[in-house]
């Protein structure tokens, strides 16, 4: 298990440099000051970490932070501490340099087209239900349907190939009355 942890953080670094996470961990204000919860260390134990078992407690990533090549030890009040809207924004600039990585710059449109617009913004959104013990902070849509719930709201701004705004909503927040707030 171990061995599959070492590999799961090495492609996390295939894909971001150690540089490139650490830079987003301070420009968010993530990271602030010399820790042991990197910004590296948090994005494994949020993404990869975090999915290895169905329901993955603090206290499970804090034992994982101890698998690692150069094991650290945390506490789980530790991570608890930095579950915050820093560790939201800081998850956030790396997903949006994730998108902008992907993206090969090819349009679908001729460029004349959109010529006379500064910018020219799609947006869309996708929902997911989530455990109901989140129903207080993302509402599901209700009827049958699930009792907690969220949407990725996502703006793309064609003519930059950026994105202009990237949203956790919950999802009774129907999408005609999101636009607004965009």
């Amino acid at each position: 298990m171990t061995e599959s942890w070492h590999s799961t953080i090495a492609k996390l670094t295939e894909f971001f440099s150690t540089e490139q996470i650490e830079v987003s961990a301070r420009r968010t204000k993530f990271v602030q000051r010399a820790s042991k919860i990197t910004g590296k260390l948090f994005l494994a134990l949020v993404t990869f970490g975090r999915w290895s078992a169905p329901k993955t407690s603090l206290a499970q990533l804090a034992a994982k932070a101890t698998q690692i090549e150069q094991p650290v030890d945390i506490t789980p009040e530790a991570l608890q501490q930095r579950m915050n809207e820093r560790a939201v924004a800081f998850l956030q600039d790396l997903l949006q340099t994730a998108f902008a990585k992907l993206h090969t710059g090819d349009t679908v449109c001729d460029e004349a087209l959109f010529a006379p617009f500064a910018q020219v913004h799609i947006a869309d959104s996708t929902g997911f239900g989530l455990p109901e013990s989140l129903k207080a902070q993302f509402p599901g849509a209700g009827g049958s349907g699930s009792k907690a719930g969220a949407k990725i709201q996502l703006v793309w701004e064609y003519k930059s190939h950026t994105f202009a705004h990237l949203a956790l909503v919950p999802w009774n927040v129907p999408d005609n009355k999101y636009v607004d707030t965009v």
